[in-house]
């Protein structure tokens, strides 16, 4: 009896020392394994992000798919324009990595852990496009989308909102940044402009003399230039993220079906809008257009992002996606048709103006 006891009780210990033996082993297994990495699918410009995840804590880079990755020496080794990275300090949770100076491509993400074992590439993958402004030549350079004026409230146009990113290359003349008209019977609507010889922006419509700025703003540099106008016909217009003028009694006759970018018109014989001028000298990018009052959070959280948020889709304080009518973001690199990012397709034509290669900074 003694005897068959000692052997239970050795084959219990023996039991147990081979089940911590097991769970030692499986934890060392795991505490090699590599992590995984993924990335949010989606076209992204150079001045946006990449939204990437890992399984563990470490490192995550986005690699162009022209790199051959074999470990990690190989992204680091690779040309500063194919690869960016970013810490990944909580695992499995959304993190932005900026695809800033990266050359055009197609991009899987790579992750590292904190042990240094490298992950293999991502399923999903990035396309990356160079973000582009339009260069306008002062003389006869212009856009119009008409077909975003039409999507305004028919009886008064109001409310409405426009942002732009704006860089005047002159300050001597008057220049037209946007503008809403009607062809016939002409009716010059809200419009806001630069220069003169006080380097000051402007507000502007035919029911108004000019509001302008009380403050000056430097030419051969990015400016954020937003109005907004409420169905009170009240209005404020924003530079670089704060109220530089205020107005009350803004056009609200109906009817506009003209929307301009860089070029003015007047009113001629015939009651028809005519007379190009006053033609604006610069760059010009990510001009959005609303039937919506902005409120001045949301134009705080568009003017701090640079042009990274996207305003086709709510991010924190910026919460007016659903009444986004168009939304230009001049990134065509070719070619006389403005795309509508949209989801409205109120293309647009571009007259004379060249992209040039680069994105805007406050």
């Amino acid at each position: 009896m003694k005897k068959n006891l000692n052997i239970i009780l050795i084959s219990c210990l023996s039991l147990t020392i081979i089940s911590c033996g097991l769970i030692q082993e499986e934890s060392t297994t795991t505490s090699i394994l590599a992590p995984t990495a993924s990335v949010t699918t989606a076209n992204i410009t150079t001045s946006e992000n990449a939204v990437v995840q890992s399984t563990n804590t470490g490192t995550a880079y986005l690699v162009n798919t022209e790199v051959t990755v074999s470990n990690l020496a190989s992204i680091t080794g690779a040309a500063d324009n194919q690869s960016n990275s970013v810490t990944i300090s909580s695992a499995a949770t959304n993190t932005n990595l900026p695809a800033t100076g990266l050359a055009d491509g197609t991009y899987k993400v790579y992750a590292i852990d904190d042990s240094s074992n490298l992950s293999s590439a991502s399923s999903n993958t990035v396309t990356l496009l160079i973000d582009y402004a339009l260069d306008f030549d002062g003389t006869n350079d212009n856009v119009s989308a008409n077909g975003v004026a039409t999507e305004l409230d028919s009886s008064t146009n109001l409310p409405l909102s426009v942002s732009a990113w704006v860089y005047p290359d002159n300050g001597t003349k008057e220049q037209l940044v946007f503008g809403f008209y009607k062809d016939s019977a002409f009716a010059n609507g809200p419009s806001v402009w630069f220069g003169g010889t006080d380097l000051k922006f402007a507000y502007f419509n035919d029911s108004l003399t000019a509001v302008d700025t009380s403050s000056t703003y430097a030419i051969n540099n990015w400016h954020h230039v937003v109005l907004t106008i409420g169905s009170d016909r009240d209005g404020v217009l924003y530079v670089n993220g704060s109220s530089a003028a205020t107005f009350s009694g803004a056009h609200n006759s109906g009817s506009l079906n003209m929307f301009s970018i860089a070029v003015d018109y007047d009113n001629v014989e015939g009651s028809v809008a005519g007379n190009p001028s006053d033609y604006f000298d610069g760059k010009i990018d990510e001009v959005a257009v609303w039937n919506d009052e902005l409120t001045s959070a949301e134009v705080t959280a568009i003017y701090n992002s640079g042009n990274m948020l996207n305003v086709s889709s709510d991010s924190g304080n910026y919460a007016s996606a659903a009444n986004l009518k168009g939304y230009y973001r001049f990134n065509e690199s070719s070619g006389t048709s403005l795309q509508d990012n949209s989801s409205n397709s109120n293309t647009g034509k571009i007259t004379g103006a060249t992209c040039t290669a680069g994105f805007v900074s406050k």
